[in-house]
């Protein structure tokens, strides 16, 4: 990945990596891997319904 270190970047950074190559799978799913190795990151099942997924949202927000 031509010297990028992932781990080094802030979560905005991140952000910013991958908005700026999101036409590079490659690169988009080495970030995402990265980020949801953090802290503070939920990981929902594709098996969760929408009212499921809805209420982990309004619990998490309603955390900040």
């Amino acid at each position: 990945m031509s010297g990028i270190d992932l781990k080094s970047m802030t979560n905005k950074e991140l952000t910013t990596y991958i908005m700026e190559n999101r036409n590079n799978d490659d690169k988009v799913r080495a970030a995402i891997a990265e980020s949801s190795n953090r802290p503070g990151w939920t990981k929902i099942s594709a098996e969760t319904t929408p009212e499921e997924t809805d209420q982990i949202i309004q619990d998490l927000l309603s955390k900040k």
